[in-house]
């Protein structure tokens, strides 16, 4: 994936620079969490920081025209980012996903102990009766 990036814009009141640009790709357009981590590798921000706002991919061509906003913190893409209802669902269900897995290690890792089977007593047989 090779990125170029055309214009750079600072929107200091926003508390972020907005990026347009050409991404090329070899095989189907990049998905928004690889596209995230190749352009804020690029850019040497982190990447809590990258909110990929549109990517169209051309017609009949490996190249996609995109719209990225970096923001100076964490806490300033919470700030003026909206946080639709679907991606917060999507984001609660990752998270239960993450921790079910770590749940699942633990019990593996953890040892087992074998419950402890008490003999019955054994019954005495007479003879001769």
């Amino acid at each position: 994936m090779k990125i170029d990036i055309t214009e750079k814009k600072d929107k200091p009141l926003l508390a972020r620079q907005e990026i347009v640009g050409v991404v090329t790709f070899d095989k189907a357009t990049p998905s928004n969490d690889d596209f995230a981590a190749a352009i804020a590798k690029q850019l040497n921000v982190a990447l809590d920081t990258v909110m990929i706002k549109k990517i169209d991919t051309r017609f009949g061509e490996s190249k996609a025209d995109f719209f990225v906003c970096v923001y100076h913190s964490k806490k300033d893409l919470d700030y003026f980012e909206p946080k639709p209802t679907k991606w917060l669902e999507k984001m609660k269900k990752k998270e239960e996903a993450i921790k079910a897995k770590e749940a699942e290690a633990a019990k593996e890792e953890a040892p087992k102990e074998e419950p402890v089977k008490e003999e019955a007593p054994k019954e005495e047989v007479k003879e001769g009766a």
